[in-house]
């Protein structure tokens, strides 16, 4: 016959055990998560940054549906490489269905697809329905409800798009990378602002007051995920 000590020994080892389980699989997420980015980030990168390079280009020039398309391909690419695929195969996902999900996020045909992207963010501390241009519109509701639906039509139907569609499109795009992928870069541990490299992280570990810092680094080796895709 079990005693009120024993069964409060048992309650205080569950908890345990279950807080110990959650930790786990909490910090191999994160390290799946760092591994995927750590090793493709560089590529996902470089082509935003080319996306983007080129959706300003353009619009000087005044050509702003591909302006836009170009703008609404950098979301795509972050969204797609920098955020689904690495958190959702972090959550113990197949990369199969990692890519599906991605998918439904871009393709954003339905309100509940709309509704995934904010909550996978969310189980890594990401508020996305806070996050906000410069003219007070919220950054998602600007991507679901203006940018990919003007760029479909662009795309699908020859039409136009004015300065003023496309330059919103180039700061939801900005705003996406500084706001959004640059805050779950940092809370994986990367220092880009550091290394400027995401295959390279460098900081420093110790307590100063006991035995000062120590430099700490941890590399990846760099590759595309566009020859999978």
């Amino acid at each position: 016959m079990s005693t009120w000590e024993d069964d409060h020994w048992d309650w205080y080892r569950d908890q345990a055990e279950t807080e110990f389980i959650e930790q786990s699989l909490r910090n191999l997420s994160i390290d799946s998560a760092r591994g995927y980015l750590g090793k493709h980030g560089d590529a996902v990168d470089a082509r935003v940054k080319a996306c983007l390079r080129e959706a300003h280009e353009l619009t000087a020039l005044k050509r702003y549906a591909p302006a836009l398309v170009s703008a609404a391909t950098a979301v795509e690419l972050m969204i797609r490489f920098m955020l689904v695929r690495p958190l959702v195969q972090g959550a113990f996902l197949s990369d199969e269905w990692a890519a599906i999900l991605a998918g439904r996020v871009t393709n954003g045909r339905t309100a509940e697809d709309r509704e995934l992207l904010p909550a996978i963010l969310r189980q890594w501390g990401v508020d996305l329905g806070t996050v906000k241009l410069d003219d007070g519109t919220t950054l998602w509701e600007t991507v679901v409800s203006k940018v990919w639906p003007k760029r479909n039509k662009i795309v699908h139907a020859g039409a136009t798009a004015t300065e003023a569609e496309t330059i919103a499109s180039i700061k939801a795009a900005e705003s996406l990378m500084a706001n959004v992928v640059r805050v779950v870069a940092a809370s994986l541990g990367f220092t880009l602002d550091k290394t400027g490299r995401w295959s390279e992280i460098r900081g420093t570990k110790g307590i100063p007051w006991r035995d000062g810092y120590s430099e700490w680094s941890q590399s990846f080796d760099p590759r595309s995920p566009f020859e999978e895709a």
